[in-house]
């Protein structure tokens, strides 16, 4: 496995092993550090354990689905989805878009071309996480991973207080007064 702690992390969802096994090999051939999980109930905790920065999601899994999977997500993620599937009607490919999909993939696929899409977004991701960094009075926002600093430390926000946090912080009037009034109170 490749342990460079600065390479972005790719979790790959998918219930064939030796499928599963060959995107790792590209994946860590390209740079790239990964984990696989073969099982959707086990998926949830991975992301949660792990904080990848993208995943690649087989749809027929074993457990939970990949379109249930992909919906579980969108709720507390904005974790890039790439959807690796052997459902290639055009319906398929909507709905998992609709839902929360950034990218679609239909098997057989060229791993060289999975790998090509996984860059192409996270430099999409990466371009618009610069944008969104945003640093004032003290707080350091992280859109795209949803993680927060104040002054250097970790701030342990549930979904809701990252939003309500970050809508602050992109008025500043708001924070202004909303600190004028706690200090004043």
């Amino acid at each position: 496995m490749n342990e460079h702690p600065d390479a972005p992390l790719i979790l790959i969802v998918e219930d064939e092993p030796k499928l599963a096994e060959l995107l790792r090999d590209y994946l860590e051939l390209a740079g790239y550090r990964s984990r696989i999980i073969g099982h959707g109930n086990q998926v949830i905790d991975g992301i949660k354990r792990w904080q990848p920065d993208l995943m690649l999601l087989d749809l027929m899994l074993p457990g939970c689905d990949g379109m249930t999977l992909c919906r579980e997500v969108r709720l507390f993620s904005d974790l890039p989805i790439i959807m690796v599937t052997a459902r290639v009607e055009e319906i398929d490919r909507l709905l998992g878009l609709e839902i929360g999909a950034d990218d679609y993939v239909c098997k057989p696929y060229s791993p060289r071309e999975v790998v090509a899409r996984v860059k192409a977004n996270l430099r999409r991701i990466h371009a618009l996480t610069a944008e969104q960094q945003s640093v004032a009075d003290g707080f350091e926002l992280d859109e795209a991973r949803h993680h927060a600093l104040f002054k250097g430390q970790p701030l342990d926000l549930t979904p809701v207080e990252f939003r309500l946090l970050t809508a602050l912080l992109s008025t500043p009037s708001l924070l202004s007064d909303y600190w004028r009034g706690i200090i004043y109170c």
